[in-house]
């Protein structure tokens, strides 16, 4: 999707002209778009990937990572079902695992918009609209999507783009692309990027830009390859985005297409598809679940939906479908009658285990829905939702037990933002106030929202003063956030 994106609809937005092109115009220096086909060689491509940090440092593309996903988070909004998250990021770490990259670990979000779009951003984000997701026919093509991105990151494309940038504050540029990349209210921004030489910026990098694309087929398929996965799933997506062109899904930035979407480059990239092909490819059930979850919680017609669904399939994903938007209607009793029958016959199946127990607890039956979560715990140990689930039913009732639950696991998944909030939750509950505060410290440490960390622990610090191991670790803690507060305003210094 190199060149060709569509403008968001998404909070604020405004269709000018002027914002297409200026999005379109930043995203070509901060954020790497996937491509379906640019003319061109493709074979004897350098390896990009050598260090830069001479011109961005790794800190430098955390740091750029962190403001642009403020700013994207400000403006944008994010699909926030909990399994289905879960499986894109487990599928983004499966893919990472293929991979040499050890820099810094991937991060995945899913936004709520019908464009067919992803990118890739500083820091390891890698963001895929959920257009994109509903696209996509089988988990090759979503994994190649994701592949692509990836190998951006992993040759450190989008750090060299911002390098030949450097004109403008690296700041700057993360807080406005991602502004105008998702319809920010302001066209004086837009302008002001105009008055400040970005444009000319970028029509120097187009050449850079396609040699980046073409490495990232060719390092995307290895991963693919690597992980299990069919490469030519990244094949098949990029011939139906280039079938699609011209269907009205895009705006097209003239700036940057320089080159029309021919066959070539999908040509080339099948035969490296073909030779790399893994002898075993493995795909799991999730992705038909995921689907269906992302397209029930996005139907603008839930009722008129499930009414035609009930009329023309029985196979379980769309009866799960089914049972989504009938929930989402209000007809809990239906959904339920549907999610039961279909949980009798697959008990170990994740997603309707945990949809069954959401419309239980909608119907005021918890007890019955911890059961289910109970049982479905004993088949995983340990899975993050699921224990994040029970311990949020557990909470009302016995605190301490929710306390216990969510303590544990998060000492096995200390990153996992939502298990770090219901957690602390959960410590609110229970009366333990500092371990509360504590927690949420940590959960705003891995949002990145580094003021409101430090005001949280410097809270659970003053209610820790009868216990020294609490504080030590605490005070570790501060000094941390605080280096990190005064070193990404020297950056913000540096830059401007």
């Amino acid at each position: 999707m190199e060149n060709i994106l569509k403008v968001p609809r998404l909070k604020n937005s405004l269709q000018r002209p002027l914002r297409g092109i200026m999005a379109g115009a930043l995203a070509g220096v901060l954020i790497m778009p996937t491509a379906p086909a640019l003319a061109g060689p493709y074979d004897n491509l350098p390896d990009m990937g050598e260090a830069i940090d001479r011109d961005i440092s790794l800190a430098e593309e955390l740091a750029m990572g962190d403001g642009f996903m403020q700013a994207l988070k400000r403006q944008a909004t994010f699909v926030t079902h909990p399994l289905l998250n879960h499986y894109v990021q487990s599928l983004g770490e499966r893919l990472a695992g293929a991979s040499s990259w050890n820099a810094y670990p991937f991060h995945f979000t899913v936004i709520q918009d019908d464009s067919i779009n992803a990118f890739a951003a500083p820091g390891g984000h890698i963001s895929l609209f959920s257009g994109l997701i509903l696209r996509t026919d089988n988990e090759n093509e979503l994994a190649g999507v994701m592949a692509h991105e990836m190998a951006h990151v992993t040759q450190r494309h989008i750090a060299r783009m911002i390098a030949g940038s450097s004109a403008m504050s690296l700041t700057t540029l993360a807080a406005l692309a991602a502004a105008i990349l998702v319809g920010g209210s302001n066209p004086d921004a837009a302008a002001a990027a105009v008055n400040l030489g970005i444009a000319g910026a970028i029509q120097q990098q187009i050449n850079f830009t396609r040699d980046h694309e073409y490495e990232a087929d060719r390092i995307g398929i290895q991963i693919l390859s690597g992980a299990g996965f069919d490469p030519e799933g990244m094949v098949s997506f990029f011939e139906k985005l280039a079938r699609q062109e011209g269907d009205g899904f895009y705006v097209h930035n003239e700036l940057l297409r320089t080159h029309p979407v021919t066959t070539n480059r999908i040509a080339e990239a099948a035969n490296r598809a073909r030779a790399a092909r893994p002898s075993k490819v493995f795909n799991q059930p999730d992705y038909a679940y995921a689907k269906a979850a992302l397209a029930a919680q996005l139907d603008p017609r839930p009722l008129a939906s499930a009414g035609r669904l009930e009329k023309t399939t029985e196979d379980r994903v769309s009866l799960y479908r089914r049972a989504l938007l009938l929930g989402r209607a209000g007809r809990h009793e239906e959904a339920l009658a549907v999610l039961q029958g279909l949980h009798d016959k697959a008990r170990d199946n994740l997603w309707i285990g945990t949809a069954l127990a959401e419309t239980l607890q909608r119907m005021k039956q918890d007890d019955q829905a911890i059961r289910v979560l109970e049982r479905q715990l004993a088949l995983f140990p340990g899975h993050p939702i699921l224990t994040m689930q029970l311990g949020r039913l557990w909470m009302a009732k016995e605190p301490e037990r929710a306390y216990a639950l969510l303590r544990q696991a998060v000492r096995e998944n200390p990153r996992h933002t939502g298990l770090l909030h219901a957690f602390a939750d959960a410590a609110g509950r229970a009366g333990r106030r500092a371990e509360h505060h504590e927690a949420m410290g940590l959960f705003f440490i891995q949002e990145r929202r580094l003021p409101e960390a430090r005001a949280e622990l410097e809270t659970a610090r003053a209610l820790s003063a009868g216990d020294t191991i609490s504080r030590q670790r605490i005070d570790a803690l501060i000094d941390r956030v605080e280096t990190e507060i005064i070193e990404a305003q020297r950056r913000k210094e540096e830059h401007s």
